[in-house]
């Protein structure tokens, strides 16, 4: 297993066990995302980090591709820790769901490492229709 993966392992059985609170950003060399401190404001710079990324795959970025896709991970992933007010069930589904976009976190960095485009945009489209899921969970005010 490589570094990279080793990373995102263990910070995927930290993010289950909930025994840390860490982002991959911070257990590699590059910034960790400032996380807001709403879950409004947490869809704000998911839309921004959606919108790079976009930007990114339409010119070619491939380098910047798992920036953006690691930032809207890490994003995601503080999202049930700001989300108190809503229902136990729905708190739940988007904890199995910031699984899935962890999940295409990595699958959009492998493909932007390959510069595979018709990849990238398959996973980006992956990702785009979990947000709205998770999205849809929420409040029309903290939801757009």
């Amino acid at each position: 297993m490589n570094l990279k993966k080793t990373r995102t392992a263990v910070f995927t059985a930290l993010l289950l066990t909930g025994t840390a609170v860490i982002s991959p950003a911070q257990a590699s060399e590059e910034a960790p995302v400032q996380i807001p401190a709403t879950s409004a404001a947490i869809w704000q710079a998911i839309d921004q980090q959606v919108a790079a990324l976009r930007k990114a795959i339409q010119t070619g970025g491939f380098d910047e591709v798992h920036h953006r896709a690691f930032a809207i991970r890490d994003l995601v992933a503080a999202l049930p820790a700001r989300s108190g007010s809503l229902p136990p069930e729905k708190l739940a589904q988007i904890k199995t769901n910031v699984q899935f976009v962890a999940t295409l976190a990595q699958r959009l960095d492998a493909t932007g490492d390959a510069k595979d485009k018709a990849g990238t945009e398959s996973n980006f489209k992956k990702l785009q229709g979990i947000l709205g899921v998770i999205r849809a969970d929420y409040p029309k005010a903290a939801g757009k």
